[in-house]
């Protein structure tokens, strides 16, 4: 069988590589970058960035996952400054929206539907540095673009959008917040074992998500139990690069497909909302690829796959997943859980689940998971009034 691996073509891993970037921009010839970055993940670098490449222009991503209406401004911003390069400096959403100005700053007259049809396309120069650990976008042919006016999310895929040069500096990732990290971190976890188990899994995806599995499992605790051990961030960030390089070859399943839709809809970021679904995920499709399970529980030292979704629901408890969606549980009446189930089935995901779902199961899963807030609930609920006595 034949297997086509798409990766970037440069990748600079190590604490403090982020200080080869300036050499990274004069190897792949950009005279004027377009710097999109977010403040945050520059606290302490920006200013020395701006005077060490002094012919930057910088974008500022203030909040949210791109949306179309963003794309449009970065556009029309990178060609009234003249810019020949783009460079991302941030989150998922920032490289997101990079990979998208790269690739529509010299095809113009495409839209986000038309790019998977065509088989080759130029793009500026990219090169992608994450400061959070967990999208693996920087490793991806996927760009997830929201169109608010349609309430829909585009998540086209093509080799273009993969860059030129990737930096894994963890450095980058120590201010992130606790949250974050935690939302990120599950999400590249998701990345990696939905890979692994999709209809679409092949040996080279196999060998990465692994390889993303072991990393991350040995690592997410130790993160966010010590937010400044730059070494277990480091190891991290590797692994959500390989989770990246194994989904963008394989693909992920069903719990990025209900994801979506329960971001979408209430408007709460991806990682927390990949986090929320994935364990009744597993649940749903253990029979199905209950070999593929149990392969990646003894990775991660579990007795069994049958205890995988155990070993997610407790990473949630112990960093808060499950009570940071407290506001949600009374939202989640039935007709607004068949409105997730209809949206889940009109996205990507479905068909590469090893048992692919129809409606009815879709909404049993999202039941359960209200089942489970409202669990939680009590919990905290029976907890506070422990204190008051």
């Amino acid at each position: 069988m034949i297997y086509e691996l798409f990766l970037p073509k440069k990748i600079v891993a190590g604490i403090d590589s982020f200080q080869r970037l300036s050499a990274e921009i004069k190897q792949l010839k950009i005279q004027r970058p377009f710097i999109l970055y977010s403040r945050s993940a520059l606290t302490n670098q920006l200013e020395n960035l701006k005077q060490e490449v002094c012919d930057a222009h910088f974008y500022e991503i203030l909040k949210g996952e791109p949306t179309t209406d963003e794309l449009d401004r970065a556009l029309a911003e990178l060609h009234i400054n003249s810019c020949d390069g783009v460079i991302a400096i941030g989150g998922g959403s920032v490289i997101d929206l990079a990979k998208a100005v790269a690739v529509f700053a010299v095809n113009p007259n495409l839209s986000l539907s038309d790019v998977p049809n065509i088989p080759e396309l130029n793009r500026m120069p990219f090169i992608a540095i994450p400061t959070t650990a967990g999208t693996g976008s920087e490793a991806t042919k996927v760009t997830v673009i929201t169109d608010e006016k349609l309430h829909k999310k585009h998540n086209p895929a093509h080799p273009s959008f993969i860059p030129d040069v990737v930096i894994l500096d963890a450095t980058l990732t120590v201010n992130v917040p606790p949250s974050i990290t935690s939302f990120t971190a599950l999400d590249a976890l998701t990345h990696a074992i939905e890979a692994f188990v999709s209809t679409k899994a092949n040996t080279m995806s196999d060998y990465f998500a692994k390889e993303a599995i072991s990393c991350i499992s040995k690592n997410i605790e130790t993160v966010y139990e010590q937010p400044h051990n730059i070494e277990a961030r480091q190891q991290l960030l590797m692994g959500s690069f390989y989770a990246g390089i194994a989904f963008s070859n394989s693909s992920t399943n069903l719990a990025h497909a209900t994801g979506r839709a329960l971001g979408v809809k209430f408007h709460m970021p991806h990682g927390q909302c990949v986090a929320l679904m994935h364990p009744f995920v597993i649940q749903y499709s253990l029979e199905s690829a209950y070999k593929r399970y149990e392969e990646i529980a003894k990775i991660i030292g579990i007795t069994g796959a049958q205890f995988l979704s155990d070993y997610l629901d407790e990473l949630n408890r112990k960093q808060h997943v499950w009570k940071s969606a407290q506001a949600i549980e009374p939202l989640l009446m039935d007709e607004v859980i068949e409105q997730l189930a209809d949206q889940a089935l009109a996205g990507n995901g479905i068909l590469t689940n090893r048992q692919v779902p129809k409606n009815g199961d879709i909404e049993i899963i999202f039941k359960q998971l209200r089942k489970r807030l409202q669990i939680e609930g009590g919990i905290v609920q029976w907890q506070q009034c422990q204190v008051e006595k």
